[in-house]
């Protein structure tokens, strides 16, 4: 799988763009912003055909430019974890009503929850439930590579002192993701790449759940 990232929107959000190699089928992941260069990045990238859009969570600056680019591919399926679907219809849950950005609505064609798992070309995509920073906030394993939206970053998590964000959730989610097996190539939603192995070591956030299990 070839994995192409954009940055998009002054909240500088990592919008991804993946390619089944042998497939050829696309998947974008949190399209910010519906923009020239998305659209550029997307013909370059190879794919034959936009199969998903992808959401790993539901506020403003990961979902804002799904409309259009659903209007562009139709044919795309739009992925969002189920407590987070009333975003896409919701400038409140979303925030883009405290940000003062329009947004139009819609909703998802394929909701997911904790242990889905869904096929994007040959690779066999798995849903982990992360809730914290939302309450539908979802990571996507794609074999050894973990999308995980703003829940895991490099040596921190997201904050959880936004609308519908709770401290507890996202701690047992940290601990979730840190218990997973084996090592996964990490692209968060912001900031640059990781490594899970990297973050058990190092995420302070990750070892002060451990330190609590001792």
């Amino acid at each position: 799988m070839k994995v192409t990232k954009i940055v998009l929107g002054n909240i500088e959000t990592n919008c991804y763009i993946a390619v089944d190699e042998l497939s050829g089928l696309g998947a974008v992941i949190d399209p910010a912003l519906y923009t020239p260069s998305l659209l550029e990045a997307i013909k370059e990238s190879g794919m034959t055909k936009l199969q998903y859009i992808i959401l790993t969570h539901g506020h403003a600056d990961h979902i804002l430019g799904v409309y259009d680019l659903k209007q562009e591919y139709p044919e795309a399926i739009v992925v969002i974890g189920e407590d987070d679907d009333i975003c896409l219809s919701s400038p409140n849950c979303s925030l883009s009503s405290d940000l003062g950005l329009e947004q139009k609505p819609m909703h998802a064609d394929k909701l997911v929850k904790d242990g889905d798992t869904f096929f994007f070309g040959g690779i066999e995509v798995k849903v982990v439930a992360t809730p914290g920073h939302t309450p539908g906030s979802v990571c996507y394993l794609f074999g050894n590579t973990m999308f995980s939206g703003d829940t895991l970053f490099c040596r921190t998590c997201g904050r959880t002192d936004l609308f519908r964000g709770v401290l507890t959730d996202m701690q047992e989610s940290v601990k979730k993701l840190g218990m997973l097996s084996g090592d996964f190539l990490v692209y968060p939603g912001h900031g640059i790449s990781t490594t899970l192995d990297a973050e058990r070591k190092t995420n302070r956030f990750m070892r002060k759940i451990e330190w609590s299990l001792l």
